[in-house]
């Protein structure tokens, strides 16, 4: 008796001319594998097509950063701006002005409504 294409196991049973695994429930003729049903019943998970590989974390905050600068002139406050829900929440990227303010890379202050303006540190206020 073989063996499961699909998960190895040997818990396999012989009905109507085809193989039938009891663990994964697979379906197959004699000489077929999982290249065959890759995209329809396999359990193992193979790459979607047409997929991309989502950019790493760091450079999702970053392009979000440039798009708040330049569609504010080089000036931003997350006041006044609506936060568009989406894969990076409002804390998280609070967090990064933060480290960013903290390295240098962006200038915080406040206006005297008690609101936080970033900025870039060459630009003027």
């Amino acid at each position: 008796m073989p063996n499961c294409p699909f998960c190895s196991s040997n818990e396999v049973y012989d009905h109507l001319f085809t193989w039938r695994c009891k663990r994964c429930k697979n379906i197959w003729k004699e000489g077929e594998g999982p290249e065959q049903y890759a995209g329809c019943e396999s359990p193992v998970p193979g790459p979607a097509p047409g997929r991309k590989k989502a950019e790493p974390l760091e450079t999702r905050m970053e392009n979000r950063l440039e798009i708040y600068l330049t569609r504010s002139g080089g000036k931003f406050c997350l006041a006044t701006q609506p936060w568009q829900a989406g894969d990076i929440s409002e804390e998280l990227f609070r967090r990064y002005l933060q480290r960013c303010v903290k390295n240098r890379a962006l200038a915080e202050e406040k206006d005297r409504y008690g609101r936080t303006w970033y900025r870039r540190p060459g630009t003027k206020k």
